[in-house]
């Protein structure tokens, strides 16, 4: 199979390519799209042969469930149930946006999409170029994050097709993500609010919305035969090749740490602060200011495939401090790096 890269980056210029895509879809077939967040691997959400495909081609495990995606809010009412009155508050402070909410499904979803739970995430991106896909498809879909299983994820085009050339038919390029960490995900079929994985809504914005909003790391995963709620509550993932060491706490010790303990071969991803630290590796990669860490979301999935690339034998990388954005991006790299974390 060859996979065709359409330009969609300008919805008036490039929209005969959104059509296109959406003829695909149609067609039972699956295609990489933009999200603002990260892109994802899209499927028509009541096709249940092209929702397997997502599965087969991402190597993804079954008991790992799919978001669904609308394009116009009125729709979440058409595939859930018992959503409360008090959810239009959470519907106007974060939708459109990068907030992914559960709730109990309708039977028009199938057990394939939420891996034989009850519930269902569903996201309504804020990206034009996503919503115009989805209306253009003339259904709602299913979308992962479009790389490899397991793999770090997919900002821009280039890495979908590093991933899926010859496995997919299309990928519509929609340039680089406007975020780069994947959506925030709230559980709203709980009797309270769950946060179940962070993303560029900080909490406190989601606890101005929902004080009652319930948040424990150690709810963020699940382990052996349960079945996860969510996208990245139990497998590796975003991890690269090259095995990953995260070095948390106070950013001059984490700094000095990593320049007594990294080899000069292997690659270094640290704040521009700290660039000069490490002079003596080969390596060395910049998640932009420490003080602004918008940049570090936006990078650090390209960074960790660069690594791939140069075929390093160990990554260290230097964690933002554990508050705002820093808790989603630390979320992300502590899974990427399989529990080799150092606190200092």
């Amino acid at each position: 199979m060859k996979t065709e890269i359409l330009n969609v980056k300008d919805l008036n210029v490039n929209y005969k390519n959104i059509v296109k895509g959406a003829e695909y879809l149609r067609k039972g077939e699956v295609v990489a799209i933009p999200t603002e967040t990260v892109y994802g691997l899209a499927a028509d959400a009541f096709n249940e042969n092209a929702i397997k495909k997502i599965f087969e081609v991402k190597g993804r495990p079954q008991d790992n469930p799919l978001l669904v995606h609308i394009y116009k809010l009125e729709q979440v009412y058409d595939i859930c149930k018992d959503i409360s009155k008090e959810t239009k508050k959470i519907f106007d402070a974060f939708w459109p946006g990068s907030v992914t909410l559960i709730f109990n499904k309708k039977d028009c979803i199938s057990d394939t999409v939420t891996a034989g739970m009850k519930t269902v995430g569903v996201r309504f991106p804020e990206s034009k170029i996503a919503r115009a896909i989805i209306k253009e498809s003339r259904t709602l879909l299913v979308a992962p994050s479009a790389n490899l299983s397991g793999k770090p994820s997919t900002t821009s085009a280039e890495h979908c097709y590093n991933d899926l050339n010859g496995k997919i038919p299309c990928i519509l390029d929609g340039g680089p993500c406007s975020i780069g960490l994947e959506s925030t995900i709230i559980d709203m079929s709980t009797s309270a609010p769950v946060l179940l994985r962070p993303g560029a809504i900080s909490l406190d914005d989601i606890r101005n919305v929902i004080p009652n909003l319930i948040y424990k790391k150690d709810l963020l995963s699940v382990k052996g035969n349960e079945v996860p709620k969510a996208p990245g509550m139990k497998y590796r993932h975003y991890a690269p090749d090259a095995p990953v060491t995260l070095v948390e706490g106070d950013y001059t010790k984490t700094s000095q740490w990593i320049k007594e303990n990294a080899k000069e071969d292997n690659a270094v991803i640290c704040f521009q602060e700290f660039l000069n630290d490490f002079k003596s590796c080969q390596h060395i990669y910049s998640l932009g200011s420490f003080k602004t860490l918008n940049t570090a979301a936006q990078k650090i999935f390209d960074l960790l495939r660069k690594c791939d690339k140069l075929n390093v034998n160990h990554i260290y990388i230097q964690a933002p401090n554990d508050r705002g954005l820093g808790n989603s991006i630390i979320n992300r790299l502590e899974k990427a790096s399989a529990g080799d974390i150092i606190h200092i």
